[in-house]
């Protein structure tokens, strides 16, 4: 019989720090309809805080899901439509498999790395 006082679960982190002029988010963890809430104003606060210009970093996500993948594509457009950019950083493999699946990543521009991603990133002095 098992112990279910050890039963665990996948924590969530969120992380930023800028890098110049864009703002640099990762995600740890699963990214389901239970972290939508903190997600939500994760990125709420991104936005607040770095502007339209980001880079989210998805290389340690353990699980997205179909409304964790609804929110990206909503935090790109929201990027698209302030006049900025919005940049992932994934691998065909894992959680980020999605974003292949779906077709997302026809659409929103992926990078395998941060540095690949900055280093597309269009300048802010553009705008």
């Amino acid at each position: 019989m098992s112990d279910v006082h050890n039963i665990s679960t996948a924590e969530t982190t969120f992380a930023a720090e800028s890098s110049g002029s864009i703002g640099v988010l990762t995600v740890r963890g699963t990214l389901d309809f239970t972290t939508h809430e903190p997600a939500t104003e994760f990125f709420d606060k991104a936005f607040a805080q770095f502007g339209p210009y980001l880079v989210v970093n998805l290389l340690e996500l353990d699980f997205l899901d179909s409304r964790a993948t609804g929110l990206l594509v909503n935090c790109w457009k929201r990027a698209l439509d302030d006049g900025g950019w919005l940049g992932l950083v994934a691998v065909e493999q894992g959680a980020a498999r999605a974003l292949w699946i779906t077709g997302l990543a026809s659409h929103v521009p992926i990078f395998p790395t941060v540095a690949d991603a900055l280093a597309a990133a269009p300048s802010r002095d553009a705008e």
